[in-house]
């Protein structure tokens, strides 16, 4: 049973429409920088004056992925906005497709690469070029409902990529090292990464097809995923489990979107921890942090005291990001591993489309409790 409302309410269930508005306002038109459809966002230095317009997909279908979680709720006018917004949004997705045709998809544009866009230095070299990664495909995955086969033909293809496919994975949590797991990137070049949050959205990809078809990899992907919770590295050593997403906040809300479809045998595990770490987390949250766990919360069915900042505060929450980038994770060796953690080696990624789309969300959803789908 939820509960929404008490003392300190200030968040308005009726701005909706002004949000999608916003929304669309900040969805690209076309211009030198983005594509049209496409959400802006910024990548950051925390601490040096560094900040840069960063034409990526990861921004763009996260935010089609929030709002197509929430759609049965919308109204027909809310709804007509964001179809239309889905819409531009995915006319987009082909410029980040594999460059010699494979279905996965890249954070930059691929034909020609625009790896680390608008800068002055790296994306003149080939060297800086990442691969096509898990995360990303796995969200256009989600966004596009796409069908078993395909889901299927990933799968095989991620085997191909998986810790010890080829290499082992250098990772600081030295239990997890022998396990099949698949990783972050595509690519035989690339380092072997294990991260809570990409694992979390590919494996909601896999599970509506195959949870009763786990083959060694899945499962041993699940393992990673409960026993970092079990052992509670989500707390204590997040950026550890989740190199991209490294916050708890981050990996809550994450895995709360999983837990739901995860098989009986592991969600047992980690299910009632997942929801009372939440519980916690919330007491001490604010701002875009406290919208993103009130979200995680009610996807889990969970009573909250809805004393979350107006619109306007979380909005301007200057400390909240969704993602980022270490700038030395790939390096294979201890004392790289253990500097790695400093935001001194970290480039931050936000995206004022992304936020609002997480307000949206929570708005939508504690309206879903006191009305019917509209």
């Amino acid at each position: 049973m939820h509960r929404v409302g008490g003392k300190g309410n200030t968040t308005s269930l009726n701005s909706v429409e002004d949000l999608l508005l916003e929304l669309k306002q900040l969805q690209s038109k076309g211009d030198s920088i983005y594509q049209k459809g496409i959400f802006p966002s910024q990548r950051h230095h925390p601490f040096l004056p560094y900040k840069r317009e960063d034409d990526n997909l990861f921004f763009t279908a996260s935010v089609v992925h929030i709002l197509q979680g929430v759609n049965i709720h919308f109204s027909e006018v809310e709804k007509s906005l964001v179809d239309e917004m889905i819409a531009d949004a995915k006319t987009c997705y082909r410029l980040f497709k594999n460059k010699d045709g494979l279905d996965t998809y890249n954070f930059w544009q691929t034909k020609p690469s625009r790896h680390f866009p608008n800068g002055k230095f790296m994306h003149r070299f080939k060297h800086f070029q990442i691969p096509d990664d898990v995360d990303d495909t796995a969200l256009v995955f989600l966004t596009e409902n796409v069908p078993k086969e395909r889901v299927a033909q990933l799968r095989e293809r991620l085997k191909k990529h998986a810790n010890l496919a080829y290499k082992r994975a250098f990772n600081p949590l030295k239990e997890y090292r022998n396990l099949k797991c698949y990783s972050t990137f595509f690519g035989e070049k690339m380092y072997i990464e294990f991260d809570l949050c990409v694992l979390s959205n590919l494996m909601r990809v896999v599970l509506p097809y195959f949870k009763d078809e786990l083959n060694e990899y899945d499962r041993n992907t699940l393992a990673f995923i409960t026993d970092s919770i079990m052992n509670d590295e989500h707390n204590s050593l997040p950026f550890y489990s989740a190199p991209n997403y490294p916050t708890t906040e981050l990996i809550l809300y994450h895995v709360s979107r999983l837990i739901p479809l995860l098989p009986l045998e592991y969600k047992t595990k980690i299910e009632s921890k997942i929801k009372a770490d939440i519980q916690l987390q919330l007491k001490n949250a604010l701002g875009m942090n406290k919208v993103m766990l009130e979200n995680a919360a009610l996807k889990l069915n969970l009573e909250i005291e809805s004393n979350a900042a107006t619109s306007a505060e979380a909005l301007n929450d200057k400390s909240f990001f969704f993602f980022h980038a270490g700038m030395i994770t790939a390096f294979e060796n201890g004392v790289a591993q253990k500097m790695a953690n400093s935001p001194i080696f970290h480039l931050r990624y936000t995206s004022k489309a992304l936020n609002r789309a997480l307000l949206i969300e929570n708005i939508i959803l504690k309206r879903s409790l006191i009305s019917p789908p509209l």
